[in-house]
């Protein structure tokens, strides 16, 4: 197995390197601010438009809100492509042994908008969950693997291609089945202890007067098409996400930052795309995936945590939609 090298501190010559086209950074960053602010101020501050009667004054609020959405994408994507294509061609003359990819933040934001642009070829099935109608094979399958269709692009074209993980390795040289094992062992207790974290957190927003309504992929599980949901959450969920965090984010900051921001960081990344209810139980997820991939470097181990843990929970919620199980929810 390869250890990784001892973190160093950067060097004056590697400093130089990264203050090159320092111009294009603060203007890249001062894009992508402007464009979150914009996209905000079009939400936030037009609340309520798509349910108002339509009347002339309704119908230009609609389309100057629309305008300055689009206009606040536009900032924010090209923001985010200036800076991840001007991190590509600064750092890589840095020594093969750091990170020489774009910023961890720039990778998941540019994975988010992929993503949702490859969501909306499933836009005919997303109207249909809203009205509380039934999902499609194929808009089901679009729905529940579009991030991670957005995170192996963003994984394959600004880190595989321009080589900013030199000499990282998949998987320990050593049997690949004992890793499958290894994981499939940790993730049942990793399930259970999540599932009671869950269910304390519940009991806490109960206790306070607080009852969230289901997330978004509740819904989808609830009215999706079981064999296409068994594909996105136990095989492309598994495989892109531990690829994007395990893969990329956490060797990104352990050579960057070192071997704890890594482990912490790339959980808290994970739990945050998993929305507020589900966050806390999936960072303890992510902790434990972050510990086993730094013990076995492994990520098929971590993948098989992944699955398996997706399979119990994605089994369960199919058996209680057909009536089969009654859980105490």
């Amino acid at each position: 197995m390869d250890e990784p090298r001892p973190l160093e501190p950067v060097t004056a010559s590697e400093r130089a390197l990264l203050g090159r086209y320092r111009v294009l950074q603060v203007l890249s960053v001062v894009m992508i601010v402007a464009g979150i602010v914009l996209g905000a101020i079009a939400v936030v501050g037009n609340p309520g438009i798509l349910s108002e009667e339509q009347t002339p004054e309704s119908a230009r609020r609609f389309l100057g809100a629309l305008l300055l959405l689009g206009l606040g994408a536009l900032l924010l994507v090209s923001g985010l492509v200036m800076n991840a294509t001007r991190a590509v061609i600064v750092r890589a003359a840095l020594p093969p042994e750091r990170y020489r990819g774009p910023a961890v933040f720039v990778l998941l934001l540019l994975a988010l908008i992929l993503g949702n642009l490859v969501g909306l070829g499933a836009a005919a099935d997303a109207i249909k969950l809203v009205a509380g109608g039934q999902l499609t094979v194929g808009g089901t399958l679009v729905l529940v693997t579009a991030i991670q269709a957005g995170m192996l692009i963003v994984v394959g074209g600004l880190v595989v291609l321009p080589r900013a993980l030199a000499g990282l390795h998949l998987a320990p040289r050593r049997s690949l089945w004992r890793d499958v094992l290894i994981g499939l062992g940790v993730a049942i207790p990793a399930w259970i202890a999540a599932t009671l974290i869950s269910a304390l957190i519940a009991l806490i927003l109960q206790a306070v007067g607080l009852a969230p309504g289901p997330e978004l992929v509740d819904r989808v599980v609830d009215r999706g098409e079981p064999t296409a949901l068994l594909i996105g959450f136990v095989v492309v969920a598994p495989i892109a996400e531990e690829l994007f965090f395990r893969g990329v984010v956490f060797n990104a900051w352990e050579r960057e930052r070192g071997t704890r921001v890594a482990v912490y960081g790339s959980a808290v990344l994970f739990a945050a795309i998993h929305g507020a209810v589900l966050f806390v139980p999936v960072l303890f997820l992510g902790v434990v995936l972050a510990h086993l991939y730094r013990v076995t470097r492994s990520l098929p181990a971590t993948m098989a945590v992944h699955a398996c843990f997706n399979a119990i929970s994605l089994t369960l919620a199919l058996l209680v939609r057909l009536r089969i199980l009654d859980l105490p929810i």
